[in-house]
């Protein structure tokens, strides 16, 4: 299998190996060191000899003096070891108002808080990232209670969202570390539901091997009533044209047929604002929860996922989502579905009165079992009953 070229965490461009800054001011392929046939013959027989040339203080000093820190084409410079892990690529996409920012402020602060320890798993933000999040996402929701502006459209052909780039680090007893990077990014939902915005400034999508789709209740025909102001005029075609084109643009990024399966893609539906639907009596209720999280408790949450997807896709179905169900389920590879609150409130003149998050944690969760840190069993069940996409005729 062909090694799967690198992606910058700042520009979100492909690339095949890291560069460095030469003394002149330019960027160099990053040199490797091979090894002669001698040297590998004599190392097996004389313990091997010193390196020719300056020794590796000095050469270290060296690379240091002429700041050779690895950097993408575009000359982002790459967080330390970055090149050395698997690299997952989250979109968080949906359209304006469905509170996509807000619901990576609270996750992210989450991992933080420690959410994922019970699990062995450590989570730290690269340098550009950290000052990025405190100074515009933590500080003005979970310090102030202010809400978050809308996501900025992109105004330049080819430019990128800003992504945050996150670092998990899993121990395993009596085994090595195993380490992932993740990489965020969300983007304006007014350029996601149309093909030529979603072409010229949405082309980061190309290299996301995760997918979040946030869609609000507000939309929903049947949910009108728990609808944010100017929310329920959106109506359901813009949505569902925003699911069709992602799916062609994953598919087509990839070489794929429009009716190619999405090998290695996951997918996450996040129904948000959810505590708006709690006084509702068809809804189900328990499936907006913080469950406890312990490795061994991992089968049993995941089976409860699945089985919570079905009850939603329930709900939504009868509350006039059937049309964009379908075509979320069947054009997209796999999806589970997570009730979710990012505040656990109403803001009012602006800002909330309490932030309490619930139900976050469950689709990263997903995530990362469907990425490999995770074990996923009881989440790809064969012998269970495909309860979703089996009643709406998938």
């Amino acid at each position: 299998m062909a090694k799967k070229d690198l992606v910058c965490p700042r520009c979100l461009e492909s690339f095949p190996v890291p560069l460095v800054r030469s003394p002149r001011g330019g960027l160099e392929p990053m040199p490797v060191q091979r090894r002669s046939a001698w040297q590998r013959f004599s190392e097996g027989r004389w313990g091997g000899q010193p390196a020719p040339g300056p020794s590796s203080p000095a050469r270290a000093a060296a690379s240091d003096a002429v700041d050779a820190v690895p950097v993408c084409p575009n000359g982002h410079r790459l967080p330390p070891d970055y090149a050395a892990r698997p690299t997952v690529v989250v979109g968080v996409v949906g359209l304006t108002g469905a509170s996509k920012s807000t619901f990576l402020t609270v996750l992210i602060d989450a991992l933080h808080a420690g959410a994922l320890a019970p699990l062995g798993i450590s989570v730290e933000l690269d340098e550009y990232s950290a000052d990025r999040f405190e100074r515009l996402y933590h500080q003005p929701l979970l310090v102030e209670h202010r809400q978050l502006p809308v996501t900025v459209p992109l105004s330049v052909q080819g430019e990128s969202p800003e992504p945050l780039t996150l670092v998990l680090r899993r121990t395993a007893q009596g085994g090595p570390e195993r380490a992932m990077n993740v990489v965020l990014f969300d983007a304006s939902g007014e350029q996601l539901y149309r093909k030529e915005d979603l072409g010229r400034f949405s082309k980061f999508l190309y290299e996301a091997s995760a997918v979040l789709v946030v869609l609000s209740p507000g939309m929903f025909p049947g949910l009108q009533a728990v609808a944010d102001p100017g929310e329920g005029a959106l109506g359901m075609a813009r949505p569902t044209q925003m699911l069709v084109n992602l799916a062609d643009l994953l598919r087509s990024a990839r070489g794929l047929r429009p009716d190619g399966y999405l090998q290695g893609v996951s997918t996450g539906v996040i129904l948000s604002k959810a505590d708006k639907l709690l006084a509702r009596p068809d809804f189900p209720a328990d499936t907006l929860r913080n469950p406890e999280i312990s490795l061994g408790g991992l089968p049993r949450l995941f089976e409860d996922v699945r089985d919570n997807s079905a009850r939603l896709v329930d709900f939504l179905e009868a509350n006039g989502g059937s049309n964009l169900l379908t075509t979320l389920l069947t054009r997209l590879p796999d999806p589970t579905v997570h009730a979710v609150s990012a505040t656990g409130s109403e803001a009012r003149e602006g800002a909330y009165p309490s932030i309490s998050p619930v139900g976050c944690l469950e689709p990263l969760l997903v995530l990362l079992a469907r990425h490999g840190l995770l074990p996923s069993e009881g989440l790809d069940d064969d012998a269970a009953p495909r309860a979703a996409g089996d009643r709406l005729g998938r």
